[in-house]
């Protein structure tokens, strides 16, 4: 028995170096995040005294998405002087997730017009330009925006839907507690 614990052992231990020393020959050092190969930007048009999120997706060399980069987003120009970032500057940095994305949230400011925005990632540059529209009358959210963007009253759609959906179940029990009560 002492003889076939000996030979496993020595087989484990000659198995883990052997798979060690395979292993070791093919690691290779790899800088990271890996080098920028694109950086491309994204933002929707907004109406003024809303938000609107800026989205920069940064790819490596071979066309993957680059996790951990560093992109920092800076407003180049705008209509007024009160567009800024969720922070309240005119320059933040977001690190990309899995997917090689990062975004900063967009205030507006109180002017119409143009926002040119800059994105930097590496040695990549990229602009878009966000569209900010004059607002809504009385307050009212623009026409597809989502809920509480640019008005604080109102219920949001799912906000109904989990009542409804409450109210049911409330419903339901009640009725199994009224059978139950008339079977006693």
């Amino acid at each position: 028995m002492r003889k076939l614990a000996a030979g496993f052992a020595a087989m484990l231990a000659l198995g883990i170096l052997a798979g060690g020393l395979i292993l070791t020959g093919e690691v290779r050092a790899q800088s990271y995040p890996p080098p920028v190969g694109s950086l491309s930007v994204e933002a929707a048009s907004t109406t003024a005294g809303s938000t609107t999120d800026v989205t920069a997706t940064v790819l490596d060399e071979s066309g993957n998405p680059v996790e951990g980069a560093e992109v920092v987003f800076r407003i180049v120009s705008q209509p007024g002087d009160d567009a800024t970032w969720a922070d309240g500057s005119q320059e933040t940095t977001a690190l990309t997730d899995a997917s090689g994305i990062a975004v900063a949230v967009l205030n507006a400011g109180s002017n119409p017009g143009s926002i040119t925005i800059e994105t930097v990632s590496g040695a990549k540059t990229s602009q878009v330009t966000v569209a900010v529209d004059e607002a809504a009358p009385g307050g009212l959210p623009p026409t597809g925006a989502s809920p509480g963007s640019g008005s604080d009253g109102g219920v949001a759609a799912w906000q109904m839907a989990f009542l409804a959906v409450g109210a049911a179940v409330l419903a339901g029990g009640l009725v199994i507690i009224a059978r139950r009560n008339r079977r006693a």
